[in-house]
C-alpha cells in the first residue's frame, strides 16, 4: 500500500482540482435544474446548496493555486478565506432552510446565517486589533468557519434534507426519491466531518488531534481526496433525486395534455352535435308537427313533409357515420355564401318563413373548411333560436366580405328581448365560443317587440386563397 501512498501525495495538486471541478459541477447541476422554476419545493430549495458549492469550488481551487505557486500574493489568501466563510454561510442556510420549515419561508434564515458571518468577521477583527498576525489570523478564521458553520451545517443539512423529502414529496414518489436522497443525507453528513472536524492543524483542541495534516500522515489520503468524494455523493444524490421528480411530472404533464386534448374534443363533439345534428332532428320534429295538423285536411301536404322529414333524418344518418368515423362532417368544398344560401333555403321549406339573403362587398374570399365549419354553424345555431323563440315571420341575412374581414348579420321582425341574452343558454354559448375559435367579435342588437339582429365580424386568415369577384346581390330565397 506504499506505492498507493505515494502516488496520492504526488497528486495532491490534482486532488484539490478535482475537489473544486466535483464542486462546480454541484453548483452546475443544480442551477440547470431549478432554472425557470420547478413545481418541486424541495427543489427550490437548493439554490443555497448550489452557491455553496460554487464557492466551495472557488476556495479549492484558490487554496491550490496557493500552495503551488512560487509567488501567490496575501491578497489571495484573504480571498480564499471569505470564498470558504461564504460557502459554509450558505450551507448553514441550506441545513436552515430544510430543517425548519417556519424558517425557510421567511427571512429568519437568513438573519441567523448572517449573524453567524458577522459573529465571524467581528471576531477576525478583534483579534487583528489584539495584534495576532496575518498568517495566524487566517488559520483561525477557516478553522472557526468550519467548526461554526460547515460542521453545524452538514448535520443540520442532512437531517433536514430527511424531514424535507418526507414533508414535500408525495407518497407515491417517496420510493423512487429515497434512496438518492439518502445518499445526498450520507454525503452532508460526511461532509460535516470531512469538511467541518478535520481541520488544518493547529496548536489547540481539537484542531491537533483531528486535522488534515494528522490524517494524511496515519492514512496516506489528502484530505481533498475525501472532500471531493463526498462533493461527488452530494452531487449525485441530488441531481438524480431531482431528475426523478422531474420525470414523474413530466409524465405528469402528459397525462394533463392529454386529458385536457380530450375534454376539448369532448367540448367539439357536443358543439357539433348540437349545432348540426340536433338541430336537424328538431327542425325535422317541426316538420312532423305541421304534417301531424295536416293528416286530414291535405293529406298531399302532409305527405310532402314527410318527404322532407325522411331525407333530413337520411342526411342526419350520414353525419352520425362521419362523426363516428371522426370524418368531423366537414363541409363541401364550396362558397360561404353558397352554403348559406342552401342552409336558408332548407330553413324556409322547414319553417315556412320568409327569408332574404344578399352578399355584398369588393368581392368573395374563400376560408379553409374549418372556419368556413364555424360560420356556418353559427348561422345555424342562430336560424334555430329564430325557430323556437322569436315568434318571427320573416328572416335576412346579409353576408359581406369586406377588405380585412367578412360581416355576417342574421335578423329577425320577433318579439326580440328586453336585454342582450346571459351566455346560460347551450346554443348562444356555442355562438360564442366558436366566435372567440375564430378570433371574431360578436354583437347582439334587440328590442323588446322589435325583432333581434344578430353581428359577426371574422377577420380573414393572414395568408387565404383569394378568389376576388365582383359580387353584389340580393337574393329573396
Amino acid at each position: 500500500m506504499v506505492w498507493l501512498r505515494d502516488i496520492l501525495a504526488s497528486c495532491q495538486m490534482e486532488w484539490t482540482l478535482l475537489q473544486g471541478q466535483v464542486f462546480f459541477v454541484l453548483g452546475i447541476s443544480i442551477l440547470f435544474l431549478t432554472r425557470g422554476g420547478i413545481r418541486l419545493e424541495l427543489a427550490r430549495e437548493l439554490a443555497s446548496l448550489a452557491a455553496f458549492g460554487f464557492l466551495e469550488a472557488a476556495a479549492a481551487w484558490l487554496g491550490a493555486w496557493l500552495a503551488f505557486s512560487d509567488s501567490p500574493g496575501i491578497w489571495l489568501d484573504w480571498v480564499r478565506l471569505a470564498a470558504l466563510a461564504l460557502a459554509y454561510v450558505f450551507l448553514l442556510t441550506f441545513a436552515l432552510q430544510v430543517m425548519v420549515p417556519a424558517i425557510g419561508q421567511g427571512r429568519e434564515r437568513w438573519l441567523i446565517a448572517g449573524g453567524i458571518l458577522l459573529l465571524w468577521t467581528g471576531g477576525l477583527l478583534l483579534m487583528r486589533l489584539l495584534g495576532i498576525s496575518g498568517a495566524r489570523l487566517r488559520l483561525l478564521g477557516e478553522i472557526a468557519a468550519r467548526y461554526g458553520m460547515a460542521l453545524p451545517g452538514g448535520l443540520l443539512g442532512a437531517w433536514g434534507l430527511r424531514h424535507e423529502t418526507y414533508r414535500t414529496i408525495e407518497p407515491d414518489r417517496l420510493p423512487l426519491v429515497k434512496p438518492p436522497m439518502r445518499v445526498t443525507e450520507l454525503a452532508l453528513g460526511a461532509f460535516a466531518l470531512v469538511g467541518g472536524v478535520i481541520v488544518p492543524s493547529a496548536s489547540f483542541f481539537p484542531a491537533n488531534f483531528a486535522n488534515e495534516q494528522l490524517l494524511f500522515a496515519r492514512t496516506g489520503v489528502p484530505i481533498s481526496v475525501l472532500r471531493a468524494m463526498v462533493g461527488v455523493g452530494i452531487t449525485f444524490g441530488v441531481v438524480r433525486a431531482v431528475g426523478v421528480v422531474l420525470n414523474e411530472i413530466e409524465m405528469w404533464l402528459e397525462g394533463v395534455e392529454q386529458t385536457q386534448a380530450l375534454v376539448d374534443e369532448r367540448e367539439r363533439i357536443g358543439r357539433d352535435l348540437h349545432d348540426g345534428i340536433i338541430q336537424s332532428i328538431y327542425a325535422s320534429g317541426l316538420i312532423l308537427e305541421g304534417a301531424r295538423q295536416h293528416v286530414v285536411e291535405d293529406p298531399q301536404a302532409a305527405r310532402e313533409q314527410l318527404t322532407v322529414v325522411i331525407k333530413n333524418l337520411n342526411e342526419t344518418i350520414q353525419d352520425i357515420r362521419r362523426y363516428i368515423f371522426d370524418l368531423r362532417g366537414e363541409l363541401p368544398q364550396e362558397d360561404l355564401h353558397t352554403s348559406l344560401r342552401k342552409m336558408l333555403q332548407d330553413f324556409r321549406v322547414n319553417t315556412l318563413l320568409e327569408t332574404e339573403f344578399s352578399v355584398g362587398g369588393p368581392g368573395t374570399r374563400r376560408i379553409d373548411v374549418e372556419r368556413r365549419q364555424h360560420v356556418v354553424q353559427i348561422v345555424r345555431e342562430a336560424l334555430t333560436n329564430v325557430a323556437r323563440h322569436a315568434d318571427a315571420q320573416e328572416v335576412a341575412i346579409r353576408l359581406e366580405y369586406g377588405p380585412d374581414a367578412l360581416r355576417l348579420s342574421i335578423s329577425d321582425d320577433g318579439i326580440g328581448l328586453s336585454s342582450v341574452p346571459s351566455s346560460n343558454g347551450h346554443g348562444l354559448r356555442n355562438i360564442r365560443e366558436r366566435t372567440r375559435l375564430l378570433n371574431g367579435k360578436l354583437d347582439i342588437d334587440t328590442t323588446r317587440g322589435e325583432g333581434l339582429t344578430l353581428l359577426l365580424t371574422v377577420p380573414y386568415q393572414q395568408r387565404v386563397t383569394a378568389n376576388m369577384q365582383p359580387c353584389t346581390e340580393v337574393e329573396p330565397s
